[in-house]
Order: structure tokens, then sequence, then C-alpha cells
């Protein structure tokens, strides 16, 4: 988590894909609304047309049942009728034929106004006879005339069943024991079934839809054979539904793996259910369309969120890391480096910009880099030229000495010292030694300097410690330090005179510490001595070689280097040459580190 924070702060690319993110995902999110309300839009509208078309379909049907039953009952009162069923003893033969005539007429007439109308009968009991639009004339049957006259519903229309026909009956509001007994005649309807089939067939509006009529004697009407499961499961659900009392309303129905939406309207006229049914998927077939779109947007949404980053990555992030690599160059010392652009925009620019910068740095750098060289070996010129003529006088008058005192073996001794001691300081090979070779040409100065203080000056010489043996030091660092103690702190002695030189562990670095017990010195002139180290230059002669010193030591390892002068422990002079590592800092800068 932490590591995301932090790369969510420190880099601009991240920042600007997580913005561009925030600013796309609103409009993806309404994108997203839209498509699931035109969704659910369409599939309430295609739910809407359904429950219009049932309901259209069931109110026609009623509307025409209607029409049919008052057709009826107004025959039920026709002349003709009434005159062969009341008087059929009193006729002729020739008005019996007319009578017959005129209602077989008038039968066909009802027969052909309605659509759903296949046959129509007058049951005519005191005459023994019926009179069907479609046969004319035929016999009695007394079970049928019996069913029809004592038979119950529950339906408005007297929707009747019987023998696998669907009928209509008109007859007179009589007990039927006394219909019975005065043999009162009667009309019916024989509906056909076929047609209302065909008339459910339109709506079929699909592949896989279709629709059924659910009729009081649970039968279930369809255009089509429709499958026993399926159908089994359509009226138990229709059931079900018309027990609750819902006369209208929609269902889900799933039949051997497939899912149906069904919508029912139910007469309260007839006693019948209409219902019509389609696939799950036809409500989503126009959704699907919708589904294209938005998955056409969300394909559109990645391209341009890939092209936004690519095109990011490209001109904002590739030149970005560009130039950091080429300032970790820089970090790590390398000015050579150059940083290209092929685009003219604001990072070329900026990139023309560093390549000049790191041109003049490198020009400056040559400069002061050469102007610090020749510095150097100018100082080491002159530190090399500063050869004590008393010390040349001193050497060589212990020399004279041992000469005349036959002294030979310190003789070869003495002058092996001064040839090694004169060809250290005068050669002209690198102007960096290991450690340990600068210690022992200045431990060859000092035995030098023992013969010439002999029994006046001891010189107490430590151990170089090991892991600073082989460090690269500049050349005459030592010697001059030490003769210094000699000359200014030593020299005067009598007796008891000590030189202490030791190597002490420092911050990032050691320090060689060298001792006199010379006179003391005041705070003042210890300060005053600190101070002219800091001196571009010294007008005082014994501080040259030391400012010198002081001055290299601080160009080569940095601002925590150089020459301290304090007190010494034995009461002299104690001066300390500090070698840290350049990036160790000052020791200021060591001190505010704790």
């Amino acid at each position: 988590m932490k590591s995301a924070f932090i790369l969510w702060r420190k880099s601009i690319f991240t920042r600007l894909i997580a913005t561009f993110l925030l600013i796309i995902s609103p409009i993806y999110l309404v994108a997203f609304f839209i498509y699931n309300w035109g969704i659910n839009s369409v599939k309430d509208e295609l739910k809407s047309t359904m429950m219009s078309q049932v309901g259209f379909y069931a109110s026609n049907l009623d509307t025409e049942i209607q029409r049919v039953n008052a057709l009826l009952f107004n025959t039920l009162y026709d002349s003709n009728l009434t005159d062969l069923s009341n008087l059929i003893t009193k006729l002729s033969d020739y008005d019996v034929y007319r009578s017959v005539n005129n209602l077989q007429q008038r039968l066909l007439v009802l027969q052909n106004s309605n659509l759903y109308v296949k046959n129509v009968t007058a049951y005519i009991p005191s005459a023994d006879m019926t009179v069907s639009s479609n046969t004319g004339i035929g016999p009695l049957n007394p079970e049928e005339l019996r069913f029809f006259n004592g038979a119950r519903t529950d339906a408005k229309s007297q929707l009747l069943f019987y023998q696998d026909d669907i009928y209509l009956r008109a007859l007179l509001p009589l007990d039927i024991n006394y219909r019975l007994e005065k043999k009162m005649h009667l009309l019916t309807v024989t509906l056909s079934i076929d047609r209302i089939r065909a008339a459910l067939g339109q709506l079929e509006t699909r592949q896989g839809s279709g629709a059924a009529l659910l009729l009081p004697d649970d039968r279930l009407i369809a255009p089509g054979k429709m499958k026993g499961d399926f159908a089994a499961r359509l009226k138990a659900e229709l059931d079900s539904r018309l027990e609750r009392g819902d006369s209208s309303g929609s269902i889900l129905l799933k039949d051997e793996g497939n899912s149906y939406f069904a919508v029912y309207v139910r007469s309260a006229y007839l006693n019948t259910t209409m219902v019509q049914y389609v696939p799950q998927e036809a409500l989503t077939e126009k959704a699907d369309r919708f589904k294209t779109i938005f998955v056409l947007f969300s394909c559109a949404a990645v391209l341009i969120v890939v092209l936004y980053m690519l095109s990011s990555f490209k001109f904002i992030q590739q030149p970005m890391l560009k130039l950091i690599r080429v300032l970790r160059q820089m970090e790590k010392g390398n000015l050579n480096v150059e940083v290209t652009h092929a685009r003219n925009d604001e990072f070329g620019f900026l990139f023309q910009r560093i390549n000049g910068m790191m041109r003049n740095l490198n020009q400056l750098i040559d400069q002061v880099y050469k102007q610090q060289i020749l510095t150097q070996r100018a100082e080491l010129k002159q530190l090399q030229s500063q050869i004590n003529p008393h010390f040349l006088y001193n050497t060589y008058f212990v020399l004279y000495n041992m000469a005349m005192t036959d002294d030979f073996d310190n003789v070869k001794l003495f002058t092996h010292q001064l040839g090694s001691y004169f060809q250290y300081i005068t050669r002209n090979a690198a102007e960096d030694v290991p450690l340990h070779v600068e210690c022992d040409h200045a431990r060859t100065y000092c035995d030098i300097q023992s013969l010439r203080f002999y029994n006046r000056i001891v010189v107490d010489f430590g151990d170089i410690p090991p892991g600073y043996r082989d460090k690269l030091v500049p050349r005459l660092i030592l010697q001059p330090v030490i003769e210094n103690a000699f000359e200014h702190g030593l020299s005067d002695k009598k007796d008891s005179g000590l030189l202490t030189i030791r190597f002490e562990e420092e911050y990032e670095g050691f320090a060689i510490t060298v001792e006199d017990n010379g006179p003391a010195l005041s705070d003042d002139r210890v300060r005053e001595l600190n101070e002219m180290l800091l001196l571009e230059s010294s007008d005082a002669a014994e501080m040259t070689a030391i400012v010198n010193i002081h001055r290299r030591l601080r160009l080569k390892f940095g601002g925590g280097s150089g020459i301290v002068f304090r007190h010494g422990g034995n009461g002299g002079l104690k001066a300390s040459i500090i070698v840290r590592d350049k990036e160790a800092g000052t020791d200021e800068e060591i001190a505010d580190r704790g």
C-alpha cells in the first residue's frame, strides 16, 4: 500500500493515467446505466405489447361472443320458431315447410354473422325435431335436449361443453322441469374450435412463440401441438394465479432447458383465460442491439485508454525516463553523456539546454581541473624546493663528525638514509603514493634527525593500521609536519625531547597525529595557527609547507580533511593530519548528523 502510494505520488505518468481513468469512468458508467435502461425499456415495451395483444384478442373474443348471444336470444323469439313449437298441430304441411325454411334461413344468417360460429341448432320438442343451419331438419336427441336444458355454467355467456364441442345456448328463463314437461324450445350455437385456434395463431409473432386459451373445463386450446409437459406447467401456473385472484399478469416458465415468458388475461364473461408466450430470448432480442452497441463502446473506451497510455508513455514517460537516466549518469560524475530527442517539442528544448549545460560544465570542469592540477604541481614543486638549508648544513656536519671519528658503519647508514630521503622528495613520479611509502619516508627523516639530536630527542613512531596501509595519499604530507615539530617545537630541547607519531581511527577515515613536548602555546596562538591554514596564502615562511599540505588534502579528500592544530597532552603542540572519504563531508556536517 505504501509503495503504491509512493508510486502515485512520484510518477507523473501514473497520475496522468489515473486522472484520465477518473475522467472517463463517469462517462463509461453513464453509458452502462443507459445500456441497462435501454434493455429494461425494451423488455417493458415488449411486455406491454404482448399484454396489449392478448388483451385485444381476449376483448375481441368477448365482444364476438356477446354479439352471438344477443342474436341468439333474438332468434329465440322468432315467429317461425314459436309457431313450430306452439302450433305445430294446427299448421298445414305447407306452413310447416315454410316455417322450417324461414327458420333455417334465420339460423344460417346467424351462423354467417360471426367467424367463430360453426353451427346453429333449434331444438323443438313439441315437433320432435331439430332445425340446423347446416343440415336443416333432423331428429331430436332426448339426451342432448336434457343436457342443454339442465346444464349449469359459471360463465355469463352460458358457455357449455358437450362431447368435445363448445356451445352457447338460449332458452326461456323457466324451471327445468316445466320446460321439459311443456316441451319448450331452445337454441344452441356450436363454436368452431379450429377457428379459435386460427385466431390464436395470429399471436404467434416469432419462432418458438405461441398462444392458448384455457377453457373452464380445464382444456387448453392452442394453434399447434403443445408439448404435454409444457402445457401441464402452463395450466398449473395459470390455475395458481387465478386462485390468487390475479386476472392478468406475466409468467416465467422453463421447459427442457428453454425459458419462456408468458402474459395472460382472464375473461370474466367467458370464464376463459387467454395466454401468449415467447422464448425468453425474445425479450432481449432487441436489447441485444443495445448490448452490441455497449460492447463496441466498451471496446472503443478500452482502445482509447490504451492509445492514451501508449501516447502518454511515448510522448511523456519515455523522454522523462531518458532524462532521469541522464541525470543519474551526471550524479555518478559522467558528464560526457548526451541526450537526443527527435521531436521539436518542450522535451526537445529541455534536452538541448541540458546538452548545452553539460558541454559548458565539461569546459568549466576541464578548466578548473587543469588549473587545480597545475596549482598542485606548482605547490608540490615549491614544497620540494623548500629544503631547509640548515638541515643540509646539519646533516653534513653530522656526516663530517662520523668520518672524523672513523664511525664508518654509521657513515654508510647515514649516507644511505640521506640518499633515500632526497630521492623521495625530488622525484617527479606519481603525486599519490600508498600511505606506508609516505610513512617510510617520514621514518627515514626521523632517523636522520635522531642522529642530529642524539641523546636529546626520542621519536616514538606508531604502526599503521592494516586497513589503511595501501591508502593512496598525496606525497610529502607527513614529513613536513614532523620537520615543523623538530624545528619549532623541539630544537631548543637540551634533553628529554619526545616526538610521538600515532595513527587513529576517525569518522569515515583516519588521522595521523604528530605531537611534541616542546614549549606550551597559548590558546590564541593555536587559534592563529588554525586560521592561517584557511588563508589562500601565508606570509609566514614556516607555515607555507603546512598550508600547502592542508589545501592538497582538502582538494583530494574534501572539506572534512586537512590539518588541525591542538594543545598536546605533553605540553607542546599536536598536529592532526585528517584523511576522510570525500563523501563524509565537513566537520560541521558530520556533527549535524550526530
